[in-house]
């Protein structure tokens, strides 16, 4: 059997035509069997009257003075909004109760009577008009709650998500192996030069393991871990590594996105030097304008395809995106048939970090 669903519209009028009939049926019985103590079909129209009366007012209200932006509010100011709508709301179904009295007995409303009646109806009716709010404003409160438990949950998982890319970012595990091998036989030509490479590897593992806590960094201050990881490099490749760093002065003070060139870097070892027999060499260069900031890594070799769908590349545009807006670029290209090049351009003025 095909189980009918209903969309929010639909779900919307079905409650409110049924919890309003609900009023003509509870006031029928109520005066029935307890009050009048016989049925009266002058009651049930006044009833039906009622109910009738109660959905359009308070559809009505709710189209044009409950907009969704109130449930954005605090619980405090919601509940007070909801206190005046349920005034407001009887208010308008009172009237409209009395409105028949204009024309058959307009001298009704210079009474003592009609006040009395009138105050009496605004109790009478409040209590539907209670349950009313209370329901949609609950409904409201907790679908509002709702969304926004999805989004944290969204958020949580992007958040999981961007920290194992950036793990994966982070230096290869086989750069550690071998650093560390190639650290050994230095141990055995040259301890002093040893003991160098091993401070340039804790300090270079501290960065690694400490950089996601900045946003930001200065461009001098991560080219200098840069060469701390390639000077480790070159005591594994030798003369096959060559090493050209020419930095624009005016760019050594620019922000950049911590480990980023140091990842390029490592993916240049890894996808150009270590492919060569002959070894090769890796550019890194810096220059600015008035407007952008431009941070270049080139290596020799060639682009493979694989290297364009990357992780770490996708993962690379995004960070700059999140930092410095849609103006930001990550390029990735075949610069001569021997030469691979990865460059990243964004503006110097941006607001997402300082």
């Amino acid at each position: 059997m095909k189980k009918i669903r209903l969309n929010k519209k639909q779900q919307y009028w079905l409650l409110q035509i049924v919890g309003w009939l609900s009023i003509v049926f509870v006031e029928t019985i109520n005066y029935t069997f307890f009050i009048v103590r016989q049925f009266v079909w002058e009651y049930v129209f006044q009833f039906c009257l009622l109910a009738v009366s109660g959905l359009v007012a308070s559809h009505l209200y709710k189209t044009l003075f409950i907009k969704p932006t109130t449930f954005e509010k605090s619980l405090s100011k919601i509940w007070g909004k909801a206190l005046l709508d349920t005034f407001f709301i009887t208010l308008i179904m009172v009237c409209t109760f009395f409105i028949p009295y204009i024309f058959y007995s307009p001298e009704f409303f210079s009474t003592t009577d009609f006040l009395i009646q009138f105050f009496g109806q605004m109790m009478n009716i409040a209590r539907y008009v209670v349950v009313w709010i209370i329901i949609y404003y609950l409904y409201h409160i907790l679908d509002r709650n709702r969304i926004i438990s999805q989004q944290k949950l969204i958020v949580e998982n992007l958040a999981k998500t961007s920290e194992l890319e950036l793990l994966k970012s982070q230096l290869n595990p086989h750069f550690l192996f071998n650093a560390l091998n190639s650290i050994k036989a230095l141990v055995l030509i040259d301890a002093e030069k040893a003991r160098e490479a091993i401070i340039k590897l804790s300090e270079l593992l501290r960065f690694t393991l400490n950089y996601e806590k900045t946003p930001l960094i200065r461009l001098s201050d991560e080219i200098d871990e840069v060469v701390k990881y390639l000077e480790l490099e070159k005591i594994r490749f030798g003369d096959r590594l060559d090493v050209h760093i020419d930095l624009q002065e005016e760019t050594l003070d620019a922000k950049v996105p911590p480990a980023m060139i140091l990842t390029f870097a490592e993916n240049a070892i890894k996808h150009g030097i270590t492919q060569l027999p002959d070894g090769g060499i890796i550019e890194i260069k810096s220059t600015a304008n008035s407007h952008s900031l431009k941070v270049e890594v080139c290596n020799t070799g060639e682009l493979n395809e694989n290297e364009t769908k990357g992780i770490g590349l996708k993962n690379s545009s995004r960070r700059l995106q999140t930092l410095f807006g849609e103006k930001a670029e990550l390029l990735l290209k075949a610069k001569s048939p021997n030469k691979v090049s990865v460059s990243i351009i964004y503006p110097l003025k941006y607001s997402n970090h300082e």
